[in-house]
């Protein structure tokens, strides 16, 4: 008996490393505690670049979205009611549109009279790719000394308590019930 739990034992050890060796690392999402990427973003009505690093000393609420993505299309008009209840607690909401066709998203943005700052990401999609987003919509909560503190993928009703607590326990604030 003993000889067969060796013989599994290697087995196993074997697979776990073959496994590990084939591992792409590249692909890990940057986790809480690790700083916002520096890059430069435009803004989507405003061509003025921007870079993250210029945003911090404000917690931020960044959102990835698309025109073509309906979660994300559904998403948007309660961020643009977080925006407004947050903005007394010092925390900014701010979209980051990675649309090909901008012109779409310049329409989403009237139509839905969204007030938030909207970036766009620019042709090597730089925040994208240094966050390793890589399905919409997803959104990152970063501190005002510009660390990750959550991430949170697909769409959530931003008005309601879920959304609320993951705001609370990443900011370290009460919020008032919304709508």
């Amino acid at each position: 008996m003993p000889k067969l739990l060796r013989w599994r034992s290697a087995w196993l050890t074997v697979l776990l490393l073959l496994g590990a060796c084939g591992a792409d690392s590249g692909s890990i999402q940057p986790g809480i505690g690790t700083p916002l990427p520096t890059v430069m973003l435009t803004g989507l009505t405003d061509p003025t670049p921007t870079s993250t690093e210029a945003l911090h000393s404000t917690a931020l609420v960044i959102t990835f979205w698309a025109t073509w993505c309906d979660p994300c299309r559904r998403e948007m008009p309660s961020f643009e009611r977080l925006s407004h209840r947050l903005a007394a607690h010092g925390v900014r909401v701010i979209g980051v549109a990675v649309d090909h066709d901008l012109n779409l998203a310049r329409e989403f943005v009237r139509t839905h009279k969204l007030t938030f700052p909207i970036y766009v990401d620019g042709d090597r999609k730089a925040l994208q790719s240094g966050l390793r987003v890589v399905a919409l919509p997803e959104t990152v909560l970063v501190s005002a000394e510009g660390r990750i503190v959550a991430r949170i993928l697909g769409e959530r009703d931003w008005d309601g308590a879920e959304g609320a607590r993951v705001l609370e326990h990443a900011f370290n604030l009460r919020l008032a019930p919304g709508r």
